[in-house]
């Protein structure tokens, strides 16, 4: 296991590996209000997003800063890929996606997190182009 905080969050960045997780631990995905529960939960929406639902993925660090007093870490990336199946009308598309995650740490293992992204670019659609639900598409529901 990584000795400092830093190597903690920079290991857990690399690998998005569920063990870096308490067991109980949650992670909110922020902009669609998803809130995942439990290592188990977090292990398998780590493995659908980014070995499911997109191919060819490489995340890049861009940045780790801490804060060893409250225990915290951030990650910044840019997440690219190609979606994997075209679903829910998406098709398949080429996607540059930036990253943040905010995670808190208890003892040596991540007990809460939050990510932040743009959900219109990671659905692999420009900002000027997509249109609102209920005007002209579809929405999610």
């Amino acid at each position: 296991m990584p000795d400092s905080l830093r190597d903690l969050i920079h290991a857990y960045a690399l690998s998005r590996d569920p063990q870096f997780f308490a067991p109980e631990a949650t992670i909110e995905q922020m902009p669609v209000g998803r809130v995942v529960r439990g290592r188990t939960a977090i292990g398998a929406m780590l493995r659908s997003f980014y070995l499911e639902a997109f191919s060819n993925g490489d995340e890049r660090i861009r940045g780790i800063a801490v804060d060893d007093i409250r225990r915290i870490g951030v990650v910044e990336s840019i997440f690219r890929a190609r979606h994997a199946r075209a679903a829910l009308g998406i098709p398949l598309t080429q996607v540059e996606v930036p990253m943040i995650g905010i995670y808190e740490f208890e003892a040596d293992q991540i007990a809460r997190g939050r990510v932040y992204f743009d959900v219109v670019t990671l659905l692999g659609r420009r900002a000027d182009t997509a249109t609102a639900p209920g005007e002209g598409e579809k929405g999610r529901g």
